[in-house]
């Protein structure tokens, strides 16, 4: 079980506004908390002597990519992201690589948000914001 970062093991990839599956691995720094969430329902009734609930819907969560700004690759972030802004994609995550066997999280995502930022003797930074479009998928790769 993988406790720590996977230095270079860690696989993004997004599709881009033609449909294609482009990896943006080298081009991401942080992917905010991935995964299943659902609402908790609460069933309790007069009768009950505590509460009880139940598994609602899945939430839509959000979550975001964000790293080094790169505007020279046709396939970077910028290329890919800048035009992602309300259109609905897919994504794969691997958090330990792609080998076989290792946790693999997928889904269709709607892009919200696309920013980039910079500061004094800073780096260029790029951040996208997505929202859960349906259910996640955690598998396997």
């Amino acid at each position: 079980m993988a406790k720590y970062r996977s230095a270079g093991n860690t696989v993004v990839k997004v599709t881009d506004s033609g449909g294609t599956l482009r990896d943006l691995s080298s081009y991401v720094d942080t992917v905010t908390g991935l995964g299943k969430e659902v609402d908790a329902l609460d069933v309790t009734s007069f009768a009950d002597t505590a509460e009880k609930i139940i598994a609602g819907i899945e939430k839509s969560q959000e979550w975001t990519l964000s790293g080094h700004f790169d505007d020279t690759a046709t396939t970077g972030p910028d290329a890919v992201l800048a035009p992602l802004v309300g259109t609905a994609g897919s994504l794969e995550f691997y958090p330990i690589g792609t080998t076989s066997g290792r946790r693999k999280i997928s889904g269709s995502f709607l892009c919200t948000r696309y920013t980039v930022s910079g500061e004094v003797k800073g780096r260029i930074e790029y951040e996208c914001l997505f929202k859960l479009n349906g259910t996640i998928t955690v598998g396997t790769a």
